[in-house]
């Protein structure tokens, strides 16, 4: 059966009316996704399963989006894998309209630019935010959340600077079809430092990538099922509170979206100190895949 099969009782949409306040959002562990909307392209290119409206009821609360502005309409297109691309402003639209459903909860946004008109997506996200500014965090400074409940949080990229800074670690290509242990000793050190940015920044660590020839959800498939393992490490951690910043994934099952949560609902349960990588399990080699035609 395939794990990221997606159903109403494995539904997060209010995990965040858990969070006192006064808590800094840089110390909540929040699940989100890698390329959020790319949804087609095929097996080479496809990173998520999920509609938009779905990644938000399964409980991720960190988006990624690719923004290219169109040559030939005044449009901001959402790089999505597909020929006839998601619209910037129905992405906007689809995630106020969730969050005036559930007033506990916040979305991050990260938005990097691309194409030949980045000044003119640049400016053109600009304008929509002044226009929804009581809907949007575009602060440098991290909120609490009482600041950033119902409101979408813009978390700084390379090229768009709009938003809370961020400690980006990123998790790139590291053969990891030859070597998933190093992998996992990777992921594993960049969450340790994300616990001790917590109080001052936002972490981003991104578990995906991707080989020659090698597609998101054949690395997906087992990279979060070391990483849902190191998070069951986790549970039998020292006195420290746990905070590991946004987890970024590829094709996330309803199993590990709940395991991140669940870091949140554990005060005082492991500590950095106690991170502790999986086991190495070789993944079986995939099968090959022939590129789709262009």
């Amino acid at each position: 059966s395939d794990d990221t099969a997606l159903h109403e009782n494995s539904y997060e949409e209010k995990w965040m009316a858990s969070i006192p306040d006064d808590q800094l959002l840089s110390a909540v562990t929040i699940p989100g996704t890698h390329e959020s909307l790319t949804l087609y392209g095929g097996p080479l290119i496809q990173c998520q399963a999920w509609t938009l409206e779905n990644q938000l009821k399964a409980g991720l609360r960190y988006i990624d989006l690719r923004i290219e502005a169109s040559i030939f309409h005044n449009t901001l297109d959402v790089m999505d894998g597909h020929i006839k691309h998601t619209k910037f402003h129905d992405v906007l639209n689809i995630l106020w309209e969730f969050l005036g459903k559930h007033d506990s909860e916040t979305v991050l946004l990260r938005v990097t630019l691309q194409g030949m008109s980045i000044w003119n997506a640049r400016e053109s996200i600009k304008d929509l935010i002044k226009k929804s500014k009581d809907n949007v965090w575009t602060k440098t400074l991290v909120p609490h959340m009482r600041d950033a409940r119902r409101k979408i949080v813009f978390v700084q990229s390379t090229n768009f600077n709009v938003g809370t800074l961020n400690h980006n670690i990123c998790v790139t290509y590291d053969g990891w079809f030859k070597n998933i242990e190093n992998k996992m000793k990777t992921i594993t050190k960049h969450l340790k430092e994300a616990q001790k940015n917590c109080a001052h920044t936002i972490s981003l660590t991104d578990t995906s990538t991707t080989g020659f020839f090698i597609g998101p959800k054949t690395v997906a498939k087992v990279v979060n099922d070391q990483l849902n393992k190191l998070l069951g490490k986790l549970k039998t951690g020292s006195d420290k509170q746990n905070c590991l910043g946004v987890i970024s994934m590829d094709f996330p099952s309803p199993d590990l979206i709940q395991n991140i949560i669940e870091v949140n609902r554990q005060p005082g349960s492991g500590s950095s100190d106690h991170l502790v990588e999986p086991e190495p399990v070789e993944p079986e080699p995939p099968e090959p895949t022939e590129p789709e035609p262009a």
